[in-house]
């Protein structure tokens, strides 16, 4: 039930952020064709920028998960056995820090925001902390997903990364 969830959570974020890149593509197509006919899209490249961001931060987990993120195994590669599954659990602790760091610093910006009531400064006023949410939302995101991968090391499974990218290498290997 709980991967279930956690495997929702992780969809969930990677749709929104597709989401936004459609946002950000009907607000170019918006742009460009107001100007042609003289009309002013109001706060669209507010709009655009606030998306970019959204669509940078909330697919975080679910690339994550599908080992689609850059890794440098360099190192790792060249370890096997225990010793390879030791700098993996301590490669996803250092990770986990991070990314939870990254979280809280999201939520903190936004915490300010909310305390000091901070609007955005620009054609369209709204609270800041709008916008802020979806930094703070998939870096949240991101971390339980490094923190679900660390759990299921330490209890001896497989992480999702390494099984995504097993599996995409040995697709890989039968198509060729």
């Amino acid at each position: 039930m709980l991967r279930r969830i956690l495997n929702a959570l992780y969809l969930g974020g990677a749709l929104a952020g597709a989401g936004s890149i459609v946002a950000i593509g009907l607000l170019i197509i918006s742009q460009v064709t107001g100007r042609e006919l003289g009309i002013l899209v109001k706060g669209a490249d507010d709009l655009t920028a606030w998306s970019v961001v959204a669509a940078g931060f909330l697919p975080l987990a679910y690339t994550y998960r599908q080992n689609r993120h850059i890794r440098v195994t360099v190192l790792v590669e060249q370890i096997a056995g225990s010793r390879r599954r030791l700098l993996e659990m301590l490669i996803l602790l250092v990770s986990l820090f991070l990314a939870s760091y990254m979280a809280y610093s999201a939520f903190d910006m936004i915490w300010d925001s909310l305390r000091f009531e901070e609007l955005s400064q620009n054609l369209i006023v709204i609270p800041i902390w709008i916008p802020q949410s979806s930094m703070a939302i998939g870096s949240l995101l991101f971390a339980i997903a490094i923190m679900d991968d660390l759990v299921v090391s330490l209890l001896g499974g497989q992480p999702a990364h390494i099984a995504a990218g097993e599996s995409s290498r040995a697709a890989s290997r039968n198509n060729e």
